[in-house]
């Protein structure tokens, strides 16, 4: 399980804040190419250490930190206790890679985390497993955040690493009082490789009410990374999407592109109505001050949020029941909230989700009343003004007698997939198209099917569809089939999956029975091979068969899929047909 489900009742805090502000901060600040420079520009770790002699962010101060995330409309504040280059912004005494053996010679993380407990604001520390400056961190070639090649004084030790990694957790958890988090970034390797388990135990045994996310393996919730997710919170997981001010990077960046306030609300809208927070980054700048650009678009939020903050902070989201894309509900208690992230053409919209209508309806900003009219199509409210009150997003705020939980009618079931049926003559192919997906990966991925073209020399093929975004055992997918009469069948998957990730196992299951396989090596992730994996017997009836990942090579890539070919052996042929 990589995330757990429903979220403890002692972590209710962190879905009512709804809104978090994200700091990157480190060494990579001074060269303001980002928080990846040491690792795009592969700079030497004898040269990028250096830079702690320059390390000197005089302008930090952490009242001036909090409160911009106050007058933002943040509820907590995550900030990056030790980001991928293995810098430490606290005092650890298990490395003398930190902050306080720079000029600046203070704790900054120590100083923000009692500013924030002056201000009620909560805290949440961002630590990084993977580590491009410790000797001990074993790297693999090619995997995603692992140096690529070998450098002098490295001394790869995985148990030792391990040791340092749980050791400096344990520091964030014990030596500064109340944290509210520990918002891991090493989701490339499993939870077993990490001991996610074991870490998360750690973090609970000190710090009951603190979230963990998902990416050591095991946690409290999903982080997709630029970009928004409502799946995992409409199956009843908790959620948060993290993006950044700017579009470029996380950590300061010079002459960087940002994202329009407008954009930066209309995501934290759509991830409410999910049911899920949503965590705003701003990169400081090396002298430890905010840059202004940034901190503009962070209080155009709050300026939002201070009319509309009623629809958002405390409420629950209704993940697949909206009125349209751009027509959203988030609800508390008896109040219904509809966000229009764009301004309706006439003066009324009509709403088709609800069971009855609400005894008054009103805009949230204003406060101007609207006409509500039952109507045989749904209910109408009238009454708009030719111009949206606000220039981003315009919330209706609509009071019902009793739970407004209630009213909205529940989101459509979808149709399970009639199944393909054997008859006489040729193998039964299972495409990626017939499949069903179910279950999340790292950052609340999901398993899509994608379209393939492949040229050859005299033809162009029609399109063909494979499933990728594999990353978690907890993937799975799965087809119905049905067998007119017993038979016995050999089973084979065609994959693809270049070096070196291949080598992951995986099962397919059905009528009882399981067939291993592992994943061969392709030229690419588009070139497949077909993986023969023997033979099944199934009675006569309708059979779920399902294929999931056993065991991830590189723990979080496991194979592109096109297909499950099911071949009746020779004294039972049979031919595919569809119901």
């Amino acid at each position: 399980m990589l995330v757990k489900r429903p979220l403890a009742p002692e972590l209710s805090w962190f879905p009512q804040a709804r809104f978090g502000m994200f700091i990157h901060f480190g060494l990579y600040a001074l060269l303001g190419r980002g928080e990846w420079v040491m690792y795009q520009e592969r700079i030497p770790r004898e040269i990028y250490e250096k830079l702690m002699r320059r390390f000197n962010p005089r302008r930090f101060d952490a009242e001036t930190w909090v409160r911009t995330a106050v007058r933002a409309g943040a509820r907590y504040i995550t900030v990056t206790a030790k980001h991928h280059d293995g810098f430490c912004l606290f005092d650890s005494a298990l490395t003398d890679y930190k902050i306080t053996r720079t000029p600046f010679g203070r704790d900054l993380i120590g100083e923000l985390i009692t500013a924030c407990h002056r201000h009620d604001m909560r805290i949440i520390l961002y630590y990084s497993q993977p580590d491009w400056h410790h000797p001990n961190f074993v790297n693999r070639p090619g995997a995603f955040k692992d140096w690529p090649e070998p450098r002098p004084g490295d001394a790869p030790d995985w148990p030792r690493y391990l040791r340092y990694c749980h050791g400096q957790v344990e520091e964030l958890c014990t030596r500064y009082g109340r944290i509210d988090g520990i918002w891991f970034d090493g989701s490339h390797k499993s939870e077993a490789e990490w001991q996610g388990r074991r870490l998360y135990r750690l973090i609970k045994r000190h710090q009951p009410h603190a979230v963990v996310n998902d990416r050591a393996g095991y946690g409290d919730f999903f982080t997709p990374e630029r970009r928004l997710s409502a799946a995992a919170a409409a199956a009843g997981y908790m959620v948060e999407a993290c993006q950044s001010v700017c579009q470029d990077a996380w950590g300061y960046k010079r002459d960087a592109r940002l994202f329009s306030a407008h954009y930066l609300i209309e995501s934290l809208v759509r991830m409410a109505a999910a049911g899920g927070n949503y965590l705003l980054n701003i990169g400081p700048a090396p002298d430890g001050s905010l840059p202004p650009e940034q901190v503009r678009r962070l209080l155009d939020v709050g300026a939002w949020l201070r009319a509309h903050g009623d629809a958002i902070y405390g409420t629950a989201g209704c993940p697949l029941r909206e009125e349209s894309d751009d027509m959203l509900y988030t609800v508390r208690g008896n109040r219904l909230f509809l966000h229009l992230l764009r301004w309706p053409v006439g003066d009324a919209v009509l709403l088709r989700r609800l069971r009855y209508s609400p005894r008054r309806a009103f805009l949230l900003k204003t406060h101007a009343p609207l006409r509500v009219e039952a109507q045989k199509d749904g209910i109408l409210l009238r009454g708009l003004p030719s111009l949206p009150p606000d220039a981003a997003v315009n919330v209706i705020e609509m009071r019902f007698d009793g739970p407004a939980n209630k009213v909205l009618l529940s989101a459509p079931r979808a149709p399970r997939r009639r199944p393909l049926i054997f008859v006489p003559g040729a193998p039964l192919t299972l495409s990626a198209s017939d499949a069903t997906c179910a279950g999340f990966g790292t950052k609340g991925t999901q398993i899509v099917v994608r379209t393939l073209r492949e040229a050859t020399v005299r033809l162009v093929r029609e399109a063909e569809t494979y499933l990728t975004n594999w990353s978690k055992p907890e993937q799975r997918a799965f087809w119905w089939i049905e067998c007119p009469r017993p038979m016995r069948c050999q089973v084979a998957v065609e994959m693809a999956c270049p070096a070196p990730y291949a080598g992951s196992t995986f099962t397919v299951r059905v009528g009882g029975q399981t067939l291993r396989g592992t994943v061969p090596a392709t030229r690419d992730e588009r070139h497949f091979r077909r993986v023969r994996l023997g033979v099944i017997s199934l009675p006569a009836g309708v059979h779920r068969l399902c294929l999931a990942p056993e065991r991830l090579q590189y723990g979080y890539v496991f194979a592109n899929v096109r297909c499950v070919v099911m071949k009746p052996c020779p004294q039972m042929h049979h031919k595919l047909l569809r119901r």
